[in-house]
């Protein structure tokens, strides 16, 4: 891989809502489950692989599977775990709505997937048949009423069917699909949303451009992490258990 390969890849990493999205998921699994402990792990929605591949660098000890629809995405994610040599990463394809490639997982996460796939809550009983008992999911969602920061910035996320959840309806949801031990918390916030809108408006500009605004948005990942943020949450992050 080239040095201008590189720095592509660890720009698109440093997007600060997947960094944000990667930081808190790898953060919950590790606090519930153990960051050092052997963990299997399944990626559900994984697309171009980005943040399977970080957390199978970050801890050598997890087995990591990405499972996406498309094949065009994971043939890129295969091609970087053996650039990157990381056996611990594979990716399969699967369809979230039907019975996912593998079972009894220690923890699945399913991370700004759900609001674009029609059938959520066959998606989430995928999910759960795919962990063993007492196995975590960690599944991160668009606000329902989330609005951009930044005037005219879109206020539709990606290839959403629906335009998100409240609390309510994402704890309503795991509840009815099985899932026990729910916790949901806001996140995303303005700080991380505006670092995030600036990214999207500069990530056709020349590396360089791309390259002196690492910083920043680097500094909105650190900063949002720590609390020292403003406005409501644009997202939420939810952890339940397989009872």
């Amino acid at each position: 891989m080239n040095l201008r390969a590189i720095l592509e890849e660890r720009l698109a990493l440093m997007a600060p809502a997947r960094r944000l999205r990667l930081a808190l998921a790898e953060r919950e699994v590790a606090a519930r489950l153990g960051g050092d402990s052997r963990l299997r792990l399944l990626d559900a929605g994984c697309g171009d692989g980005l943040l399977s591949l970080a957390m199978a660098k970050r801890h050598p000890a997890w087995a990591l599977t990405g499972v996406d629809l498309r094949e065009d995405l994971l043939d890129g994610a295969r091609k970087r775990a053996a650039a990157r040599e990381l056996p611990n990463a594979r990716f399969l394809r699967g369809n979230l709505e039907e019975p996912l490639p593998e079972r009894d997982r220690d923890a699945v996460t399913a991370v700004e997937c759900l609001s674009e796939i029609p059938d959520d809550r066959q998606a989430l009983r995928m999910m759960l048949e795919a962990l063993r008992p007492g196995g975590l999911l960690v599944v991160q969602v668009p606000e329902r009423d989330w609005q951009p920061v930044l005037p005219g910035s879109p206020g539709t996320w990606r290839e959403q069917v629906r335009q998100g959840y409240t609390a309510e309806q994402l704890e309503a949801l795991l509840r009815e699909v099985g899932f026990i031990e729910i916790e949901v918390r806001s996140t995303y916030r303005s700080l991380a949303a505006a670092a995030q809108e600036i990214r999207d408006r500069i990530k056709d500009s020349s590396l360089l451009v791309r390259l002196l605004a690492f910083p920043f948005l680097a500094a909105a990942v650190r900063l949002e992490r720590a609390g020292l943020t403003w406005g409501r949450g644009n997202a939420l992050l939810a952890s339940a258990k397989r009872g």
